[in-house]
């Protein structure tokens, strides 16, 4: 007897309901306790705060190094942590599409193998490449290249140029293993934020999915503060410490040339993608109660005429070619539209001060890096882990139906416009002389180079700042014309400058190491206004999610995803970074430079930097309050009745055609 078309589907769903935990034909019944919705939710979890870790946690502490390191300016190690974003674009709506007829599983646990190479791939330059090499003003520092002491008679600069073998243009290999490791990443992270959100709210009760999705995206907010905490501390080790002996190191963590051990938190999470995969593969397809879940679920899709006949049409999205025409659909679909502006509006400033968070704290109130990165993982833990957790459960707690939803996310960005002012904080730094001040010897600012210091040969390849009895501070000891040095107990002193005053007595040190810094209690202030901004901010990401699920038809959710994701990739947290990086590098006084090439920005002018960013704040957050309230005034329910609702559901149940990865 020959089975009819619907009564083999019906088979091959029961099948997909009852299929075990495991991989292969490793199945145990010791390893079904596993077969659950929580689990799963679990290991997404796990993946999430690796995921965290590694893309928005320690490569965005370790930009700061990265740019010493190898050279780059903010635009150009924006560009490395955008590189995330470059290799998921298309995969968003390829993924997203297939998202609701594959093996979300298999699917899943291929990314994270992905994950892992892009890991592998972003190590590289350290393990391939010659060691790191720095400037001083020791004299008997030979092998770290062209001392920063005053040498009335050394060689001219275009003779060390001619000579020299390292210059930025030497790192354009390691800068693309940057870029590709990060499109690795990229690539790997785009079926848990698609799929796997989907194989959630298939799998739970309706009420649940918000918060299940608030879980996830709250294991990837502490996974970012673990990576900032966890980068911010390596970064207190010498970058070659796996090459060279401690001993043999000249330069403290305090000194602006130094470069911290930026690897060691990729190591982590090359190694961590590895363990989470096989228990990522053991998920069967659907899990148990899969069919009775579904005939529960209510659509909350946005009423938008006819297209439903489409979108439940049984032969609707089994090929490629109705990619174009469901996308179609959706564009339609107003509420959704604006919501996905929303939340890409969201993610471009919250890609940005991603990014530059650390080195903003690092700039803005003289902090060096490791402080900067353990004090972001600090706020970043209860500030975007507890805004998520309150925006996933408020819509549970409250009942909160689509157009609460998206309310909530209005009100959230609203609160958030108010705290732009913050930026406008900073702790002064002491006046660079030839740039703030002028040299004792000049009645007015004439730059970097004086008639006290013009027979040096001073050069901005590198920033070693010196301060005076005056608490006035010189780039280097060569702008300051000193000739002598000594060094006790790790403290320089700097003798015979011809550009500042001579004391009295011979014996007392014309100035000392250092840019006469002080300690900022308008520091403390920032960071308590920051922890709001976080709150608030992250409040909007898991409604985003459950109101994109409720204002489209199912079988359009991952896509829907999907395509929000790309469009908050390509418009937010792309350009997010770069335009920010930008901004910081406009406001920049003293750039690198050595033999004719620019490398990264010495020291900023604070007051315009912190001007620039509170505009481009203000401009960001008023757009994206504009786009959450439109979609909330033009969201339409569909009509309530109970018996249409069920036939629906029941039908899609039943005619929705799967294809197996």
């Amino acid at each position: 007897m020959t089975m009819t078309k619907t009564e083999k589907e019906g088979t091959d769903e029961s099948e997909e309901e009852n299929e075990p935990y495991g991989c292969w034909c490793f199945r145990p019944k010791c390893l079904q306790f596993f077969n659950k919705i929580q689990w799963n939710v679990f290991w997404q979890c796990i993946f999430n705060f690796f995921e965290g870790f590694i893309v928005n946690g320690v490569v965005n502490v370790i930009i700061p190094a990265l740019e010493k390191r190898y050279n780059l300016s903010s635009q150009r190690s924006a560009i490395i942590a955008s590189g995330n974003d470059f290799g998921a674009f298309i995969f968003f709506v390829f993924v997203g599409y297939i998202g609701e007829r594959v093996h979300k599983p298999k699917l899943m646990a291929a990314g994270v193998l992905v994950m892992s190479l892009g890991s592998f791939i972003f190590l590289l330059p350290h393990f391939i490449g010659e060691k790191y090499h720095y400037t001083l003003s020791e004299s008997n520092s030979k092998e770290n290249g062209t001392e920063a002491m005053c040498r009335l008679q050394q060689a001219s600069t275009l003779d060390r140029c001619d000579s020299s073998e390292q210059g930025v243009s030497s790192y354009v290999g390691y800068y693309a293993m940057f870029i590709l490791g990060q499109m690795f990443h990229g690539i790997g992270a785009v079926p848990m934020f698609t799929i796997a959100l989907t194989y959630i709210d298939e799998n739970c009760k309706q009420k649940m999915t918000s918060f299940y999705v608030s879980l996830t995206f709250c294991s990837a907010a502490v996974g970012v503060a673990v990576g900032y905490i966890v980068g911010g501390q390596t970064l207190g080790f010498f970058v070659d410490i796996d090459k060279v002996s401690p001993s043999d190191i000249d330069l403290t963590s305090s000194d602006p040339q130094w470069v911290g051990a930026w690897w060691i938190g990729v190591v982590v999470s090359f190694f961590a993608f590895f363990f989470i995969f096989l228990p990522t593969l053991g998920f069967p397809k659907r899990l148990p109660g899969f069919k009775e879940l579904q005939k529960q679920k209510v659509s909350e899709a946005h009423n938008s005429g006819n297209d439903d006949e489409v979108t439940t049409r049984p032969d609707f999205g089994t090929k490629l070619k109705d990619i174009p025409k469901a996308i179609w659909l959706l564009l339609r679909n107003p509420t959704f539209v604006f919501i996905m502006l929303g939340a890409t509006i969201e993610l471009m400033i919250v890609g940005g001060t991603a990014v530059f968070g650390a080195k903003l704290l690092h700039v803005l109130f003289n902090v060096d890096l490791t402080t900067a990165g353990s004090v972001m993982g600090i706020i970043t833990i209860p500030g975007s882990g507890g805004g998520m957790l309150l925006g996933g459960y408020l819509p549970k707690k409250l009942k909160l139906r689509c157009r609460g939803i998206i309310k909530l996310c209005f009100i959230c960005m609203s609160i958030c416009l108010l705290f732009a002012p913050a930026f406008l904080i900073n702790c002064p730094n002491q006046p660079l002389t030839g740039l703030d001040t002028p040299y004792v010897k000049e009645s007015s600012i004439s730059g970097l180079v004086s008639t006290c210091n013009e027979n040096c040969g001073c050069t901005t390849a590198a920033f070693e700042p010196i301060c005076d009895l005056n608490h006035t501070v010189y780039f280097s000891p060569c702008h300051a014309g000193c000739t002598n040095v000594t060094t006790i107990a790790g403290v320089k002193s700097y003798f015979n400058c011809s550009c500042i005053p001579t004391s009295t007595n011979s014996t007392t040190a014309d100035a000392v190491n250092g840019s006469c810094a002080e300690n900022c209690p308008l520091f403390y202030v920032f960071c308590v206004l920051l922890f709001c901004i976080m709150f608030f901010t992250f409040m909007t990401m898991s409604p985003v999610v459950t109101s994109i699920f409720r204002c489209v038809p199912d079988n359009q959710r991952s896509l829907a995803l999907g395509l929000q994701l790309l469009i908050g990739r390509l418009l937010g947290t792309t350009p997010g970074p770069v335009l920010l990086g930008f901004i910081i590098d406009s406001a920049c006084t003293i750039w690198q430079e050595d033999c004719g090439e620019t490398g990264s920005c010495w020291t900023y002018n604070k007051h315009d930097l912190g001007l620039r960013i509170m505009i481009w704040w203000l401009i960001l957050k008023a757009m994206g309050v504009i786009f959450f309230f439109t979609a909330f005034k033009l969201y339409k329910p569909p009509p309530e009745n109970p018996q249409e609702v069920e036939i629906n559901t029941i039908q899609f149940s039943t005619n929705k055609e799967e294809t197996k990865l």
